[in-house]
């Protein structure tokens, strides 16, 4: 197992050149906390600090609710910390074999195609964008090489040694044919009639009036314009494309009843009485085995990888020097180091 010292380490940084006796009498200057080492390698409280700033960010996308990101922050955060340390522990290991220097190429090219693809103009500009992200194109840039090194590292030692047959890319797809199979979509328009307020016989006389006019030839757009209450109705009651089984159920039980173009007849809602109709339809879709081929394989590697996996790393800790500072390993979960 690895060794620890059961001392609190602190990174103390005190400059002695040209310093006075007085200055030196001081207290020592305190510019960062050790968090955990890994052999001559250490992680400093500001180190952790930028995870811990880019896992919020990175939930953030995922959870609107303040509620639910918090939840999702501390349940994540307690792993923080052990994969910040197996991945400088891989790092360090990555380089014996010269891995940092075959991927420096990779990480130009990559960050060059997401300035491309996301219409930055120039790395200066992405580099402010990240910055108001709380990051630096410099902080990315090692993210990315961090990355890089390790996928290569476990590419080498563990993935090239696995083996997968095309018979169990073919099976797994069919198994599973309904991952892979995209639902219907429509696209539609709407002229609604809200209940709120109104009488329900005169509701009822108005949406037949209107049906009736559509039904002898009459433009939806213009309808939807004059007599939807809903809010799009001043842009012709575009309402916009949605899958099966994403809708209300008396809406979906007409919507993908009908042809591409047709007009619904009067549909009872919670909300009132509504006309619908379909702009486009798009009919459900099986994606075929070579377009998900990559997706499967790289699922499977994974899978087959795990036992493989879990023995590499726990050999590689048990030769790897690591320290975690004692009041960091039961918050994040690192009492096994």
């Amino acid at each position: 197992m690895p060794r620890f010292v059961e001392v609190s380490q602190v990174l103390l940084f005190t400059l002695f050149a040209g310093l006075s006796p007085t200055v030196w009498a001081q207290e020592p200057i305190l510019l960062d906390e050790v968090v955990a080492r890994v052999n001559e390698e250490i992680i400093t409280l500001t180190d952790l600090k930028q995870e811990l700033r880019r896992l919020r960010s990175s939930l953030r996308q995922e959870n609107e609710s303040p509620e639910l990101l918090e939840q999702a922050f501390q349940r994540e955060k307690r792993f923080l910390l052990k994969t910040m340390i197996q991945n400088k522990m891989l790092v360090q290991r990555a380089d014996e074999f010269g891995i940092p220097d075959s991927v420096e190429p990779d990480v130009g090219k990559i960050l060059e195609e997401m300035r491309e693809e996301s219409g930055i103009p120039s790395m200066e500009v992405l580099d402010q964008y990240l910055r108001q992200q709380g990051s630096s194109l410099e902080e990315y840039r090692g993210s990315l090489k961090q990355r890089l090194i390790i996928d290569a590292f476990l590419q080498q030692s563990v993935y090239s040694k696995l083996t997968l047959l095309t018979p169990e890319i073919e099976a797994f797809y069919q198994e599973n044919i309904e991952r892979y199979t995209e639902s219907a979509e429509v696209e539609l328009q709407e002229i609604l009639f809200l209940r709120e307020g109104a009488d329900e016989a005169q509701l009822h006389k108005k949406a037949q009036e209107v049906l009736s006019q559509l039904q002898t030839g009459a433009s939806f757009e213009d309808l939807a314009k004059r007599f939807s209450d809903g809010p799009t109705a001043a842009q012709g009651g575009g309402i916009g494309s949605f899958k099966q089984g994403s809708m209300a159920a008396p809406i979906e039980e007409v919507a993908f009843q009908l042809e591409e173009g047709a007009v619904s007849g009067i549909i009872n809602t919670e909300y009132g009485l509504q006309i619908i109709k379909v702009v486009t339809q798009i009919p459900a879709r099986e994606r075929p085995l070579e377009e998900v081929r990559a997706e499967i394989s790289d699922q499977l590697y994974r899978r087959k990888a795990q036992p493989g996996m879990k023995k590499f790393i726990d050999e590689m800790i048990e030769s790897t020097y690591i320290y975690v500072t004692p009041e960091y390993r039961e918050e994040y979960d690192v009492t096994d180091f």
